[in-house]
Order: structure tokens, then C-alpha cells, then sequence
């Protein structure tokens, strides 16, 4: 007769339900609580993910969404083999306390379609969760990774316009003068750039430079990744972010108004305005690999040898 306390391991079939190594590592099997948990998350996530991707990630501001969730994932997937399960690493009260406040207001914004506010509660509410089962320590060290995928929060469209208008108007202005050099019949008047016997809006020519945020996230992202020894040399690539991702706006800019003389509006403003944002974010990589390689080549920071 068997044991009550003899235990025996899954074999044939029964060892396919196995959880996954990641994120689950240190589950002894499936629970119903962990099964809920994931299914709890997905019940969140999924409809949000969508929310963003039709509204959000489809404008020129937010085309940069997919690359940062796919990035992100990744930086937690190398990761994988630090992480382990465990609950209640902090006090259960934390997370009674905390998580029923941020479901109401994710369920509240949910319900009257204020996405900024519902990707903020979401992210807030995951990555408490993240603290309450994988531990502060294990979190601490996903810092980047946590930090980097909050900037999949959509932004408040109208803080994002109040603070980049007067960048808009200077991009266009700069824009504007640099054309007029190789005789471009070209002005601009107030938030109208008039090019030929077309006219742009400041908004519409300038609409990349919303993208900032997520532009300035992925050049910290390659600030991370190539991790320069040098202090001195990573502060500097770190200063270098904001410039190069305004550069790249600038060169949009430009590219937008010729093609919009030289092949039409509907060319300027029609597929060529939509592939702007895939430009602006490889510019902005080409500009931040360059502008690293520089650092490279001057002595600035290199050790004295002896």
C-alpha cells in the first residue's frame, strides 16, 4: 500500500503541462491561484495592448509602440534566468493596500476611454505585482527594463503638444531657412509653411516631434545595450539624446517639404508622411551609432595607459 507521503513525478503526458521556464521560474507545478494570476493579467493587458495599438500606436506619435513592447519583452526575456517566483516577498498588506485603488482607476479610465490613465494604472498595477512575486531585489535589478517599459504609457496628448510646440515652430522655421538657400520657394507664416503652390500646417510637417518620448526611449535603450566602461563616455552619449532625436525631426521636416514640392501633396502628406515616423526612428539610431563612434575615436575619457 502506498504511502501517504510518497509523492511521485509527472510522466507520459501529465509532463507537458509543465509551466514554462520564464517567467515562472521557481513554481512547483501548476496552482490554481498562479493560473488565475496569468489569466487575471492577460484579462488587463490584452484589451489595453489593443486600445493602444488601434488608437495610439497607429498615429505618427505612437508608431514607435510595437518596436518599444517587443524591445521591452526582450529585456526581461534575457533576463529570464534571474527570475524566479516568489511570493510574498513583501508583506501581503503592500499589495491589499495598493492593488485594489489602481484596478479602480485602470477599470474607471477603462470605461471612459482615457487611455492615458488606463496605461498608467496598468503599469503601476504590474509592476507591483512584479515586486509582491518576484521579489524587490530581483526587481531592482530589471530596474532599466521596468523603467523602459513605461514608455509604453501613452503620454498626455495635451502636455506632449504644449511642450513641443515651441519646437515645432523652430524646426519648421530652421527648415524653411536651410531651403531657402538652394532658392526653394518657400515661407513659412505662423504654424503655415507654404511651398510652392502647396501648403503645409506646422502640425502636420512637425507631427514626428511628438514622437520624442519614444524616440528618447529607444536611445537610452542603445545607451544601455552598449554599456560604455567609460563614465564620462556613456554621460555624454546620454546628453547626446535629446539633440539627436530633434535632428532626426529636422531631417523629416525637410524630407516632408521636398517631397511635397517635387511629387505632390498627396505623395508629402499621403504614404510618405505615414513612413516618416519608421525614418525618424532610424535616423535617430544611425545618429546616436555615429555619434558613439566619435566618442570612440577622441581620447576623451580614455585612461592613461601605466
Amino acid at each position: 500500500m502506498t504511502s501517504p507521503a510518497t509523492t511521485t513525478r509527472p510522466t507520459g503526458d501529465a509532463a507537458a503541462w509543465r509551466l514554462p521556464a520564464w517567467p515562472f521560474n521557481g513554481a512547483r507545478g501548476i496552482s490554481a491561484p498562479l493560473v488565475i494570476l496569468v489569466l487575471g493579467i492577460a484579462a488587463l493587458v490584452l484589451p489595453t495592448l489593443f486600445s493602444l495599438a488601434t488608437i495610439y500606436w497607429s498615429t505618427t506619435n505612437g508608431a514607435h509602440g510595437p518596436i518599444l513592447l517587443v524591445s521591452g519583452i526582450w529585456l526581461l526575456a534575457r533576463e529570464r534566468a534571474g527570475i524566479r517566483l516568489a511570493p510574498r516577498s513583501i508583506s501581503i498588506a503592500w499589495l491589499g493596500f495598493l492593488l485594489p485603488p489602481l484596478l479602480l482607476l485602470y477599470a474607471y479610465a477603462r470605461a471612459f476611454g482615457i487611455l492615458t490613465l488606463e496605461s498608467a494604472a496598468l503599469y503601476a498595477a504590474l509592476v507591483l505585482l512584479a515586486v509582491y512575486y518576484w521579489g524587490p531585489a530581483t526587481v531592482r535589478r530589471l530596474w532599466f527594463a521596468i523603467a523602459y517599459l513605461g514608455f509604453l504609457v501613452r503620454p498626455p496628448a495635451g502636455l506632449v503638444a504644449e511642450l513641443t510646440q515651441p519646437l515645432k515652430i523652430w524646426i519648421s522655421d530652421s527648415a524653411v531657412s536651410l531651403l531657402h538657400i538652394f532658392d526653394y520657394p518657400v515661407a513659412s507664416a505662423g504654424v503655415r509653411i507654404q511651398i510652392g503652390q502647396y501648403e503645409l500646417l506646422v502640425q502636420q510637417a512637425c507631427a514626428g516631434l511628438g514622437s520624442i518620448f519614444s524616440l528618447f526611449a529607444i536611445c537610452l535603450l542603445y545607451v544601455h545595450l552598449v554599456r560604455r566602461a567609460d563614465p564620462l563616455r556613456s554621460t555624454l552619449l546620454l546628453l547626446a539624446v535629446i539633440p539627436v532625436a530633434l535632428g532626426a525631426n529636422y531631417l523629416r521636416v525637410v524630407i516632408l517639404i521636398l517631397l511635397t514640392y517635387h511629387a505632390g501633396n498627396n505623395i508629402g502628406q499621403g504614404f510618405a508622411h505615414d513612413a516618416a515616423g519608421l525614418l525618424t526612428f532610424v535616423l535617430s539610431l544611425l545618429g546616436m551609432a555615429a555619434f558613439d563612434k566619435l566618442l570612440m575615436a577622441l581620447p576623451i575619457g580614455k585612461k592613461a595607459n601605466g
